[in-house]
């Protein structure tokens, strides 16, 4: 039952999660909820307004580094923020 369950988290992914957020197949979108559910629940943008979601990028870059978490490039965090900019509380 475990591997089961294993394996269809891991063929549904961050798309799975990834239908609960606005404009889940823009560019931004997609790499967010790949790169943000890697190592937790996706969050909705709605979540947090613009300063907020700035500040915790920051954070989440720090624990990325702290555990050798393969960073989205420059480009990639420029998308996520600008898509967490648009749907930002």
């Amino acid at each position: 039952m475990r591997i089961l369950l294993m394996a269809l988290l891991l063929t549904w992914g961050p798309s799975a999660w990834a239908s609960n957020i606005p404009d889940s197949d823009s560019p931004g979108g997609k790499l967010f909820a790949t790169h943000c559910s890697a190592c937790h629940t996706l969050p909705s943008p709605k979540r947090l307004d613009w300063p907020h979601w700035r500040h915790m990028l920051g954070l989440m870059k720090q624990r990325m580094d702290e555990r050798s978490v393969t960073e989205p490039s420059k480009e990639e965090w420029r998308q996520i923020s600008g898509y967490l900019k648009a749907h930002a509380r």
